[in-house]
């Protein structure tokens, strides 16, 4: 069943533009338990950077984009509050087509959160194609999803970043060369299991746009929130509310809109001397 746009409730975030291509720092290590042992971050800042990181933690002057994932931060917690206590912890970020931006929305998402509450926070590449988070951070190769697919039990391949609290579970590498992609009921029954033995942490999983394969919809069985990221210039109504149905299994599905075309005094930073400064 369709439901219109204007009922559902809304975000929104006017993104900048990706960052630069420079290749990203290797990772300096594979594989955590879920009892962490203290051994410095496995994932550095800059490399978070250059995968398109602009929440920046410890960062004094307040931007534009940061005021606006902080308002996006906020609505998700609050949508936490709404949802069951068993998948609340669990938010899908995915959108309609390729390139709307959910995996830059997912990773400041969860830098956002991670920095400004007490939450434990793991950014999880369930996409894991070409460019994708994993790629951009030099994971492609780690243990990660796919492997975590083919387990019961035992350790965890969440990596540790240089972002406190904050830790990224790669879309990585099968446990043998000839494991096949798993299907999205895998994913998300190897998630749901993961999240049951990381109680204080919260799920941010950058999945596949949700048109194009049916993990989004496996996950959205599983999860508290949808998060629908939206090309507010190019995605035609059809395609969002199509992507949508498809969510129907998630209790609480919020739209952001991505790339809005706004004026300098309707956006963040038009007010006062508060050191604010625009981000790209």
């Amino acid at each position: 069943m369709t439901i219109p746009i204007r009922d559902r409730a809304h975000l929104v975030e006017r993104a900048v533009e990706a960052f630069g291509s420079a290749p990203p720092s290797p990772p300096q290590s594979r594989v955590h338990s879920t009892e962490r042992e203290t051994k410095g971050p496995a994932i550095q800042l800059a490399s978070l950077i250059r995968a398109g990181l602009v929440v920046l933690p410890n960062h004094h002057q307040r931007s534009r984009v940061a005021e606006e994932m902080t308002v996006i931060q906020q609505q998700v917690l609050r949508g936490m509050e709404q949802s069951e206590s068993s998948r609340n912890r669990f938010i899908v970020v995915t959108s309609a087509r390729p390139g709307e931006g959910k995996t830059f929305i997912a990773l400041n998402l969860a830098a956002c959160i991670s920095a400004n509450t007490a939450y434990k926070v793991v950014l999880v590449d369930a996409d894991g194609k070409r460019d994708s988070i994993s790629q951009k951070l030099s994971c492609g190769e780690f243990l990660g999803l796919r492997w975590l697919t083919a387990q019961t039990g035992g350790v965890s391949p969440i990596l540790d970043t240089e972002v406190q609290n904050l830790g990224f579970l790669p879309y990585g590498r099968g446990e043998t060369d000839s494991q096949a992609v798993p299907a999205g009921s895998l994913i998300a029954a190897s998630l749901s299991r993961l999240s049951r033995s990381l109680p204080q942490h919260i799920f941010i999983v950058d999945t596949p746009p949700s048109l194009s394969t049916s993990d989004a919809n496996a996950l959205s069985a599983i999860a508290g929130q949808v998060v629908m990221v939206v090309d507010a210039e190019k995605t035609r109504r059809n395609e969002v509310e199509a992507a949508l149905d498809m969510m129907e299994a998630c209790p609480l599905l919020q739209l952001l809109l991505n790339k809005v075309g706004v004026t300098a005094n309707d956006s963040f930073g038009a007010y006062g001397q508060y050191g604010a400064i625009h981000a790209g």
